[in-house]
């Protein structure tokens, strides 16, 4: 492969892995069918660790406030109810991240086995869009019924619920009030994206949302939670690399930059599109991959 082309290759893996790793139609899944219909080699474990990189740094970098909340929620003694906010908010992020640490750790050499086949790839997306139709569809259930309890306190309380049964019968859980019962739904929905096909970001905020998260919390919770997780990956798979004879400098930084870069411009998009509407419109372009992945790839 010439040196022009292996920067092609890199700028498009990279440009690929950062936006499909939070637009909820599978980074796996793209990376791996990308190449394929491409007809390119399947990229090597250094290469994918540092689009991985590129990632968690786009996550660094936007959810930068919070991140230094926890930080301070940590080294600060002095009781405030910011304090109280974030060690919580880390409380739930461990427990959530439980799961996928576990299964990562225990069900790595099954997970691999499926990154060898793009068929079984392209027929897991199946799975991510039934995922991103139904957390819609069990949200706008709770929305219901939710209205109609709301009808009804208004039909009690000629004053109208306060604004703390406004948030309840709005049925629109913030990050700062859901739970355990949450924070361990979209912990066990994560452990699916251990799988090339299915979406880390589909998952969890799906998971999210159909536990009955606000669409904005179950972003930014989702999204949180990609941080450990990416980050653990990263850590387990560095070990492994021994090809980093099979791949330039620039090849490598180009593709961390590409994926930072495109990554940023995804999470900051679709947090704008969750404020507004849902991520189920998303299961089309994933069911049109899927199948076209399936006929081509027969």
């Amino acid at each position: 492969m010439s040196e022009a082309a292996g920067w092609v290759q890199a700028l498009v893996l990279g440009i690929v892995q950062g936006l499909t790793e939070f637009i909820p139609v599978s980074s796996s899944a793209h990376l791996v069918l990308v190449p394929a219909l491409a007809g390119w080699e399947r990229h090597g474990l250094a290469f994918d660790v540092a689009l991985h990189l590129g990632t968690l740094l786009a996550l660094v970098v936007y959810y930068r406030a919070d991140l230094w909340g926890i930080a301070r929620s940590i080294v600060t003694r002095t009781p405030s109810e910011e304090r109280t906010m974030y060690r919580r908010l880390l409380g739930l992020l461990v427990l959530a991240s439980l799961p996928v640490a576990i299964a990562g750790l225990t069900l790595d050499d099954a997970v691999e086995s499926v990154f060898s086949s793009p068929t079984a790839t392209a027929a897991l997306l199946l799975l991510t869009a039934t995922t991103l139709i139904t957390g819609e569809r069990l949200h706008q259930r709770q929305l219901r019924r939710h209205a109609v309890t709301a009808a009804s306190i208004d039909g009690v309380d000629d004053g109208g619920p306060d604004h703390a049964d406004a948030e309840v019968v709005a049925g629109a859980i913030t990050v700062e009030r859901m739970g355990v019962r949450e924070a361990l739904i979209v912990g066990l929905f994560q452990t699916l994206a251990l799988l090339p096909g299915v979406s880390r970001s589909g998952m969890t905020i799906s998971a999210g949302i159909g536990a009955g998260l606000s669409r904005p919390a179950a972003t930014r919770f989702g999204f949180l939670l990609g941080l450990p997780a990416i980050a653990g990956a990263g850590i387990v798979q560095l070990p492994r690399v021994d090809d980093l004879d099979t791949i330039t400098t620039s090849e490598l930084m180009i593709g961390i930059v590409a994926a930072a870069v495109s990554g940023y411009l995804a999470i900051a998009f679709l947090v704008r599109l969750v404020s507004r509407a849902g991520i189920d419109r998303f299961a089309w372009y994933v069911v049109a991959v899927a199948v076209v992945s399936l006929v081509l790839l027969r």
